[in-house]
């Protein structure tokens, strides 16, 4: 109605394994002229880095970062949107108290990683055709995303705080080898 047109661009840093230079000389483009384009980009950090590193685009783009989840304030946010989503597909909310922190440490305390948790846990509930979504869906569907076992999971280990979601059990471990002097 406005005549302005808007083009959202999630995870942009993938664009930037090309070219990096032909790809900000074409999003300056389209901000330009008659036909400009409102141009958004979300993405990670590495994002705000290429975005930074031109000064023509870094001064037409106003960087935002959203903050860390946070329970004690935006807990409520999120539990209602949690019991709108169930609501909209006829299951009931789950009621574990320290549901909110699980989801919000598995999820890195991110929103968008916390919304997909739930959206997940919500597949899972609805496939297994439950009346109630529980913590079990959202162990389920941390499972599925991040392969660990149960005693990893955030949403089964007593201590889940105190496990770290980004830890790489899987990544070699340098050897201490001794390097001998003199020729080899």
């Amino acid at each position: 109605m406005l005549g302005v047109a808007v083009l959202w661009i999630d995870e942009a840093q993938d664009l930037f394994c090309a070219d990096r230079k032909l790809i900000l000389r074409a999003l300056k483009s389209l901000m330009q002229g008659e036909d400009a384009v409102a141009v958004i980009l979300s993405g990670t950090d590495e994002l705000a880095q290429v975005i930074r590193s031109d000064s023509q685009v870094k001064r037409r783009f106003t960087a935002m970062v959203l903050p860390d989840l946070v329970e004690t304030v935006h807990g409520d946010m999120y539990r209602a949107i949690l019991q709108d989503y169930c609501a909209r597909v006829g299951l009931e909310p789950p009621v574990e108290p320290d549901l909110i922190g699980r989801v919000f440490h598995g999820a890195r305390y991110r929103f968008g990683r916390a919304i997909e948790l739930l959206l997940v846990a919500m597949e899972f509930a609805i496939a297994g055709e439950a009346e109630h979504l529980t913590v079990d869906h959202f162990a389920s569907a941390y499972a599925m995303n991040e392969a660990v076992p149960a005693s990893k999971n955030v949403f089964y280990a007593e201590n889940f705080l105190l496990l770290d979601p980004d830890a790489d059990e899987g990544a070699e471990k340098p050897c201490n080898r001794r390097v001998r002097k003199g020729r080899a």
